[in-house]
């Protein structure tokens, strides 16, 4: 025992003589360098057979807290299976256990791991699925010491199944094993009078199945859908999965195309078209009414080869051995052609109805025509039309007569009208007053008339007063118009103000009315005003033929603005507005009605104190199933007030554009370098540049803007659209007779759809 305690005093004597004194210390820490700091050499190590490419693939070193990325890129053919991460102390390192090393293996499902003893971690931003690229990222946290670090990546070789279901009408190519992202390429072709409906894609990657059934051109997964409804439709791409498609194939259903004709004085009820399609197979109902003054003569019927007449009276006709009954009212015949199978032609002529031949008036501005017969007269009858002015201060211009197909003009003192080889006879009453005589009459008869005003000057003046506390402001921009046009003046007050009153004059005449009147009289004629939310009134002259003066009157307040009644679109509107038909199609090139314009507008704006109420237009009756909106319109300004609307004609691309701009509020704007020969100087000029300076419609390249042709419902569709800024969202619906690369395609889709 003494000798064990003699041994460890003398190992701690030596010790302590062996060990620096304190001074020795500090003069060594103030000298002396400060250790190196430790690092982590990263190096790839990858073999001739890895099949997996680094980016970098040089050798990277790391300090505390530093990382380094790297792209792992795998050889088509094989998938990457795992990277192995080795962690192996530097020989000089000063932890203990220095001969040790630590391996991080990554894959599929461990996708990150930690060395804390060494201060290294490793994590994969995501394992590559549809994909041969592969991110890691390599940290060095607080290292214990310098460390080594190698990386190596293992890919073994890999195949994939990609097959194509064969369906029975219908041929398919492609099918086989295919290396881990090498491209594959599937095809299906439908037979002859069949079309592709959709593809239900199955991929499997990873051990995780993914299902999607699609039915047009798409990329999906990687894969790309080049489609075809009725040749060829390719899945191609890369493949790392087994991908199995089917096809769903239909028949073409086989369509029939009906064309109905109607003379003059008939109406088509049903279809809403002259020119429809129907399937196979399908019935039809048909449906034509009779205007007032007609009747409906007989009816013509082609269906394919075979040929059919029906006359008044008769409770059927014969088509292909079917009987098809026919219901026959005092003013309508109608019918069910069941299952067509062929192309179908209907002809009716219509005859007048001897008891009931129709007489019209139609007045001209100032104009008053009255006649000693009713709307109709029995043939042979006579009839006298008395013609006169509404003031003393217009004198009738021109008298002009319809009788039949035939139409003339005359001065009035000219004393009779030729119409045909017919002289009528004009009678001058005196006072500025006509009689026109028509005997014996045997054809519908329309007596028209235009008014002339001594006071007229060939270009009014337009003048705004000063007014304190409000802007004035006029649609045009010149101080002159030419007599008969029309101007629209804004009243704008200034903020914290309201118009009280406005003032108008015209030529001699001039009235003072409230600003929240909807009308001003003046010289015997009635103007339309209206005020909008923002307090602005706006005064509408038309038909101005003599000098026009205007002024106005604001006081204070911070009140609220009641507007008078407005119709005005809602250009926020995301609604649906154009719907498709119960047949599955859109007829993108049917015309479309002034009803249906009006109601399709009706429901895209917002409406205050519109009233629809009142018998506005004769052929608008009140039971109308487009009466409200068409008198709210009306009674709004948006639509002109005559003696007829003709809800069943179609609706040219100038009137569809004028209801519009006065949707808007006809606002006022530079045309700037605008032209189309065929539009100035036309009654809807102003809204058709205003149109056409906002982007909603275009012109042709001939440099006209056909404002007679009717309007398509793919333009409306178009115009629509672009005024309502839709660009985006909506699905609409799979129509048969749109097909992707329709012009109005993506048009015709946001305006069948919520947005």
């Amino acid at each position: 025992m003494k000798g064990k305690w003699t041994r460890r005093l003398a190992g701690l004597l030596a010790a302590a003589l062996l060990m620096p004194t304190p001074a020795a210390l500090a003069a060594d820490s103030s000298t002396g360098d400060s250790p190196d700091p430790k690092t982590a050499t990263v190096t790839i190590v990858n073999g001739n057979t890895s099949h997996v490419q680094f980016d970098p693939s040089d050798k990277v070193e790391l300090t505390d807290t530093e990382s380094a990325s790297f792209t792992l890129e795998t050889e088509a053919g094989y998938r990457l299976d795992r990277i192995t991460i080795t962690i192996e102390p530097n020989t000089t390192s000063t932890v203990s256990d220095a001969d040790s090393s630590t391996s991080l293996v990554l894959d599929r499902e461990t996708l990150s791991g930690d060395d804390t003893k060494n201060g290294i971690s490793a994590q994969v931003e995501q394992w590559p699925a549809y994909s041969n690229i592969c991110k890691l990222t390599v940290s060095a946290g607080t290292l214990s010491g310098d460390v080594d670090v190698s990386i190596s990546a293992f890919a073994p070789g890999t195949t994939h199944k990609a097959e194509i279901d064969k369906p029975e009408d219908g041929t398919v190519g492609g099918g086989n094993e295919y290396g881990n992202g090498e491209k594959a390429t599937l095809s299906v072709t439908p037979h002859q009078g069949y079309r592709l409906k959709s593809l239900q894609m199955t991929y499997k990657v990873n051990g995780i199945t993914e299902t999607n059934t699609v039915s047009s051109s798409c990329d999906w997964k990687g894969l790309k859908i080049d489609w075809s409804d009725i040749d060829q439709t390719t899945v191609s791409g890369p493949l790392y999965g087994d991908l199995k498609v089917t096809p769903s194939i239909e028949k073409i259903p086989v369509t029939c195309k009906v064309r109905i004709y109607v003379d003059d004085g008939l109406e088509l009820d049903r279809p809403g078209s002259e020119s429809t399609t129907v399937n196979e197979g399908e019935s039809l109902s048909v449906r034509v009414s009779t205007q007032e003054g007609y009747l409906i003569d007989q009816m013509l019927v082609q269906v394919g080869k075979t040929y059919a007449t029906w006359t008044p009276g008769q409770s059927y006709f014969m088509v292909n051995y079917d009987r098809i009954s026919v219901r026959e009212s005092d003013d309508s015949v109608s019918f069910v052609l069941p299952e067509i199978t062929d192309d179908v032609t209907i002809e009716f002529v219509s005859t007048y109805d001897e008891n009931n031949i129709p007489i019209k008036l139609e007045e001209g501005s100032h104009i008053n025509i009255d006649s000693d017969v009713g709307d109709t007269v029995a043939r042979g009858e006579d009839a006298a039309f008395t013609i006169s002015t509404t003031s003393d201060r217009y004198a009738v211009k021109t008298i002009t007569v319809r009788i039949g197909e035939k139409k003339a003009s005359a001065d009035p003192d000219d004393e009779t009208i030729r119409v045909g080889n017919r002289n009528y006879e004009i009678q001058d009453n005196g006072n500025g007053e006509y009689t026109l005589y028509i005997d014996n009459i045997r054809e519908p008869v329309t007596v028209e008339a235009t008014s002339n005003s001594s006071g007229t000057v060939s270009r009014p003046s337009l003048t705004i007063n000063s007014s304190s506390n409000m802007k004035i402001t006029k649609s045009v921009s010149g101080s002159r118009i030419d007599a008969g046009d029309s101007v629209r003046f804004y009243f704008t007050p200034n903020k914290n103000y309201q118009v009280d009153e406005i003032t108008v004059k015209i030529g001699d005449s001039s009235r003072t009315v409230g600003a929240d009147k909807t009308s001003i009289r003046v010289g015997g004629e009635s103007y339309r005003m209206s005020r909008n939310a923002d307090g602005v009134v706006t005064l509408y002259l038309d038909d101005i033929r003599a000098n026009v003066t205007v002024s106005g009157r604001a006081y204070y307040s911070k009140d609220s603005v009641k507007p008078t009644g407005t119709v005005k679109l809602n250009t926020a509107s995301r609604s649906a507005f154009l719907d498709g038909y119960a047949d599955g199609t859109f007829r993108p090139e049917a015309k479309m009605t002034r009803a249906e314009a009006v109601v399709m507008l009706y429901r895209l704006s917002d409406v205050s104190n519109a009233s629809g109420a009142g018998d506005i237009f004769i052929d608008v009756p009140g039971n109308l199933w487009c009466a409200d909106e068409i008198n709210a319109f009306a009674n709004a300004g948006i639509i002109d007030v005559t003696s007829y609307f003709h809800p069943n004609q179609y609706i040219t691309r100038a009137e569809f554009v004028e209801m519009l701009y006065r949707l808007m509020g006809s606002p006022s704007y530079s045309r700037g370098t605008l032209r189309f020969r065929d539009v100035t100087g036309t009654a809807n000029e102003t809204a058709i540049y205003y149109a056409v300076s906002r982007g909603w419609v275009d012109g042709y390249a001939d440099g006209t803007f056909r404002p007679f042709n009717y309007i398509a419902r793919s333009e409306v569709a178009a115009l629509m659209t672009r005024l309502l800024n839709r660009t985006s969202g909506g699905s609409g619906g799979a129509y048969k007779d749109v097909s992707r690369t329709h012009w109005a395609y993506r048009y015709i889709q946001l305006a069948s759809s919520y947005v």
